[in-house]
């Protein structure tokens, strides 16, 4: 896998691949989840399955009430310091044998609603996908607040009127990016105070809650100091969570600013992901996040990018601003970022028919929907543009040998490049 990124404006099948992959890891590693919201058994199931892929397991993100999931992976082989994915998990409609349809009532709910305070009065929002990355939105900005350095004591007396169990997500992702930063001591130290929370099997210990406060207050807040360091953040996901990506990278640049003024540098790769709201939302989107730095891909087999459905004429013309009946809602979507598409059914989701228990047949289903096939589609297409693109360099390669020999002569101090080393550069 491909480790040694760094993150620059424009489409990467490396990185889509990537991203892709890492969205995949968000399916896999939950189906281990014990239903218990202390993850550490996730992290070392984690670096078990992909120890050596380059990506560390550094926060799980989750809100149990309406199934939302999510990884927060830091790359451990970049030569950035702080390089960062946030991989959102998509709809999960099978937990350990019982069906769940708690990310179904997020992907159904289409309702438009207002995004925040926008000056864009008209800027409206998927409000399912817009409440699914909002239940998780707190402790995703207690991460980075405080791994910028930027955790206040009034961040901490906010969270004391939060939900026991928001409460306890926002508490782990702060001691999670402080481990970061302090490294394996404190790590260890509040992980000890965490085990005393959960010891009677309930969250709702306010006072064992509030030695954790102190903790955190005495060994971060007061001896943090400013990250001076840049922080590169791919935003990322798979169907539902490929739309939640896209609102994730748009809260992590109004809560951080714009890189330009010493905010995160943000990319968005939403993989097979739901339009996310109306056209002046996506404007305001596009804009925040910025030309080449969000992306979408999307099988031209797979139906799940084309919801929610826009609603046929007359309809559009009669209601442009939507239409409400009972609770189904109808309006004129899009989505954010550049789509990159691909097309084919893949080679399929492994299944089989059991015969009894004496013998099983395999069989594989096409499914375009799948991380699996987008992963497969964007390698073959990759393979097909360094195919396309190989006569142009063979072409093009005596020039640019002759180009160097030239300027090797120009500046004789230069240190010498001999032509062997140039073709590789060039391939």
């Amino acid at each position: 896998m491909t480790t040694s990124l760094k993150l620059r404006k424009g489409f990467s099948f490396d990185e889509a691949i990537l991203m892709t992959t890492l969205s995949k890891y968000a399916y896999d590693v939950f189906q281990y989840d014990d239903g218990s919201v202390d993850d550490v058994e996730l992290k070392t199931v984690y670096q078990a399955l992909y120890k050596n892929q380059g990506w560390q397991l550094v926060h799980t993100i989750r809100n149990d009430q309406v199934n939302t999931r999510g990884l927060i992976l830091k790359n451990t082989q970049s030569g950035v310091a702080h390089q960062y994915a946030i991989a959102f998990r998509g709809s999960a409609g099978i937990d350990k044998g019982a069906v769940n349809l708690d990310n179904v009532v997020s992907d159904v709910d289409w309702k438009l609603i207002d995004y925040g305070s926008l000056s864009v009065q008209r800027a409206k929002v998927v409000r399912g996908f817009h409440l699914a990355f909002e239940s998780v939105a707190d402790e995703i900005q207690c991460f980075f607040r405080t791994l910028r350095g930027e955790l206040k004591s009034a961040d901490l007396r906010y969270l004391h009127d939060l939900p026991p169990l928001r409460k306890f997500a926002c508490i782990t992702a702060m001691i999670d990016a402080g481990a970061i930063l302090l490294g394996t001591e404190f790590d260890k130290q509040t992980q000890d105070l965490i085990a005393k929370v959960l010891a009677d099997g309930e969250v709702d210990n306010d006072e064992e809650l509030e030695k954790i406060f102190q903790f955190v207050e005495e060994e971060l807040v007061s001896k943090q100091s400013p990250l001076t360091e840049p922080i590169e953040v791919w935003s990322t996901g798979h169907s539902l969570g490929g739309s939640m990506s896209e609102l994730a990278a748009l809260a992590l640049r109004r809560w951080f600013g714009s890189a330009a003024s010493g905010g995160l540098l943000i990319k968005v790769y939403a993989i097979a992901a739901c339009k996310i709201g109306n056209q002046a939302f996506v404007d305001f989107y596009n804009q925040q996040i910025g030309a080449e730095l969000s992306y979408r891909i999307e099988n031209t087999l797979d139906n799940i990018p084309t919801i929610p459905l826009n609603p046929p004429l007359p309809i559009s013309a009669i209601a442009p601003e939507g239409l409400q009946i009972g609770n189904i809602f109808l309006g004129e979507y899009v989505n954010g970022g550049e789509a990159i598409t691909v097309t084919g059914f893949g080679s399929g989701q492994s299944a089989s028919i059991s015969f009894g228990g004496l013998f099983s047949i395999p069989f594989s289903v096409p499914f375009p929907h799948s991380p699996e096939t987008y992963i497969e589609l964007l390698g073959d297409q990759k393979k097909y543009w360094n195919e396309l693109a190989r006569p142009v360099k063979d072409v093009l390669r005596p020039f640019l040998i002759e180009l160097l020999d030239d300027e090797q002569k120009k500046d004789v101090n230069t240190s010498s490049v001999n032509s062997d080393e140039d073709i590789t550069i060039i391939k």
